[in-house]
C-alpha cells in the first residue's frame, strides 16, 4: 500500500509537466486525508475536463487509480 506521503509527492512530480492544472497550495507537509482527497478531486476535475476521446496511458490517471484504492484501502481498515 502506497503512503499519503509518496502519493502527494508523485502528484507534485506530475503536476511539473502539467503546467494548465494548478494545485494551491503545495505544500512539503505531509497532506491530511482530506488535503489528500481535495487534490484527487481537483485531478479528477481535470482529467474529465480533457478532450481526449482514447484513454492513454495517462499518468494522472494512474495517480487517481492509485488514490482510490489507498482511500479505499484506509476505510476498509477504520
Amino acid at each position: 500500500m502506497k503512503s499519503p506521503q509518496k502519493l502527494q509527492q508523485k502528484l507534485v512530480g506530475l503536476l511539473k509537466h502539467v503546467p494548465t492544472l494548478k494545485l494551491s497550495p503545495l505544500t512539503t507537509a505531509p497532506w491530511s486525508e482530506l488535503e489528500l482527497k481535495e487534490a484527487a478531486w481537483v485531478v479528477q476535475d481535470y482529467v474529465n475536463g480533457r478532450k481526449d476521446v482514447i484513454e492513454t496511458d495517462d499518468p494522472l490517471r494512474e495517480w487517481l487509480d492509485e488514490v482510490r484504492f489507498y482511500l479505499a484501502d484506509l476505510k476498509s481498515r477504520q
